[in-house]
């Protein structure tokens, strides 16, 4: 059975028939042993009766009056029959319900002893036979063991038994059905959500759809929420390859065409300008090879800790820029760990801290502390790199983001390093500003989200 409901009715099923079946069995003692010692505590005063009533005639035989005072007593086949008898001797007086009863009675009964047993008829009737032994004075002096017994037909009780048991049998027959058609219709309600949750998938490889709705039950908010996690990475990352191959082309399509114009004049061919343009070539290549091997946060990723990447950064930086004597200074929060590739976060904050370097009078501080939203089960990450430099004026912070736009062209590089900063951040689906410094100059803050 591949259904999981299949699997839990089967189960409840055998685990109530198992459950009921215990309980019908010991309500089955328990009823049968309560209604005997009931019926012997009748019978037992049915024999109190007779021998209350019981005296000896002139000819010397014990007996009761007739009629009986029990209407059953003095009708045949009735099923209650009383009878007196001799300890091992012969019967002395039978009630005319006895009439035609033949039954194997146990006529060795003391004085005093109380017996009770079941006996079978020839016929098949079974009956239930309390014998209450009695020393009867006869003369003065003298006594004789008289035996007092009462026999009671089964045959009604074993009915009501019947009855009874087909009566439980069908009341748990029914309890059931009424049961398994209530979990059934629960698990139609409860796995509602799942049965959609498989359509919206089906919907997605289909290409009707590209994510998850975002309304689901608690248990399942999880699974959809890093199911569209997972999804998006993947869109992202597969946007990015068409990027980087639609850049890779445009890029390549000036050297190569200077270098297609070279060979067409041999005569004119110049090695400084092929090497110069293959160097070009060389470098859109690995510069388009390092922005595909960039990652956004993957499902499942190791959080990595912040804290010694940014030491390892800040001597690095230290090296890098040792003629300048500056201070550079590193505050984390304790413990604090993000999944993110580390070749990603050294990018980030390598490409910031550079340039505060390059800009910075005397200090430049590296902070990273955890990003929260209410509904993140998961913290964020919020990078800031911030100098004491001139910064950039508020009307060009956007307008530096772009790819080799530089605002002042004394100072070396190629205008690359805030636009990949902006791009790979937008990857892992963060937000990346140009402030205000408070030590003066400008502050660059990255914002990775949590989940």
């Amino acid at each position: 059975m591949k259904s999981l409901s299949s699997r839990l009715i089967v189960t409840l099923g055998v685990l109530l028939a198992v459950g009921f079946g215990l309980t019908l069995t010991l309500l089955d003692l328990s009823f049968r042993a309560r209604a005997e010692r009931s019926r012997q505590d009748v019978l037992d005063a049915h024999v109190v009766a007779l021998i209350a009533a019981a005296e000896l005639d002139r000819g010397g035989r014990l007996a009761p009056p007739d009629p009986m005072a029990d209407p059953r007593l003095n009708t045949p086949g009735s099923g209650l029959v009383t009878q007196i008898h001799l300890r091992r001797g012969a019967e002395t007086w039978r009630s005319p319900s006895g009439l035609g009863l033949t039954l194997h009675l146990d006529d060795d009964v003391h004085p005093g002893e109380r017996r009770s047993r079941t006996v079978a008829a020839p016929d098949g009737t079974r009956f239930l036979v309390f014998s209450l032994g009695v020393a009867w004075d006869v003369a003065r002096g003298r006594s004789r063991d008289y035996v007092f017994t009462v026999t009671e037909s089964l045959e009604p009780y074993f009915r009501e038994l019947a009855r009874l048991r087909a009566e439980l049998l069908a009341g748990f027959a029914a309890f059931t059905a009424v049961l398994l058609g209530g979990v059934l219709l629960c698990l139609r309600y409860l796995l509602a959500p799942l049965r959609r949750i498989e359509t919206e998938i089906a919907e997605i490889e289909a290409g009707q759809r590209d994510k998850l709705s975002a309304e689901w039950p608690r248990e399942l908010d999880g699974v959809a929420h890093n199911l569209n996690a997972l999804l998006s990475s993947d869109q992202q990352r597969l946007a990015r390859y068409r990027n980087m191959l639609g850049n890779l082309a445009h890029s390549l399509k000036t050297p190569l065409s200077v270098l297609r114009g070279a060979l067409q004049r041999p005569e004119a061919l110049d090695r400084a300008l092929l090497e110069a343009q293959l160097d070009r070539v060389q470098d859109i290549v690995r510069h388009q090879l390092d922005r595909a091997a960039a990652t956004a946060p993957l499902l499942g990723a190791a959080a990595l800790p912040i804290e010694p990447a940014l030491h390892e950064l800040a001597a690095a930086l230290a090296k890098v820029h040792a003629a300048r004597a500056l201070s550079l200074q590193v505050q984390v929060a304790a413990g604090l760990c993000y999944p993110i590739d580390r070749g990603d976060l050294l990018e980030l904050a390598g490409n910031l801290g550079d340039n505060a370097s390059k800009w910075a009078r005397t200090t430049v501080r590296l902070q990273a502390a955890a990003w929260n939203q209410p509904a993140w089960r998961r913290a964020g990450l919020e990078l800031v790199v911030a100098d004491d430099g001139p910064g950039i004026p508020a009307a060009e912070r956007a307008r530096v983001l772009g790819r080799g736009v530089r605002l002042d062209e004394r100072v070396a590089g190629q205008g690359l390093g805030l636009a990949m900063v902006n791009e790979l951040v937008r990857a892992y689906g963060g937000d990346f500003e140009l402030g205000d410094s408070p030590l003066g100059g400008l502050a660059a803050t990255i914002r990775l989200p949590g989940a």
